[in-house]
């Protein structure tokens, strides 16, 4: 009987998410309608999604890497704001170092073109404390 329960709890173990990342089924509606809209924006033509320390290869030489989050102000959706708020990442373009971005802002020059970064997911939300928020995911798309 206790090999029965421990292949039980053993099996329950692995169907969780990987790293704790919660199942879309378990966040709200708002929530799980904004993941839907942004991650569209990171799969629209011509944009290049990345993680934290993944690369995007834009092309012609042009790769970006995330390198961290040096802001995020942006105001939460469901709070009313004085400001709207800011979303500033530090990547590193290869071949000319480190540089720093700020969402929805003028295109970075570099020898290869240029970029810029247009679209951000997870949104900003006042109930991520309820929820584990999902690891960002930046687009980049050629200027």
């Amino acid at each position: 009987m206790r090999a029965v329960l421990f292949a039980a709890l053993a099996l329950a173990a692995c169907a969780s998410p990987a790293g704790g990342a919660p199942e879309q089924a378990q966040l709200p509606q708002h929530i799980r309608e904004d993941l839907a809209q942004r991650n569209a924006a990171l799969s629209e033509a011509g944009v290049v999604a990345a993680r934290l320390n993944e690369t995007a290869d834009l092309g012609g030489g042009l790769r970006v890497r995330p390198l961290e989050v040096l802001e995020d102000s942006r105001c939460p959706q469901n709070a009313r704001c004085v400001w709207a708020g800011r979303l500033r990442l530090r990547v590193t373009v290869e071949g000319v170092g480190e540089r720093e971005l700020t969402l929805d802002e003028a295109a970075v020059e570099t020898p290869h073109g240029s970029f810029a970064l247009m679209a951000v997911s997870p949104g900003p939300w006042t109930d991520w404390s309820e929820h584990q928020r999902p690891p960002y995911r930046f687009g980049f798309r050629r200027g």
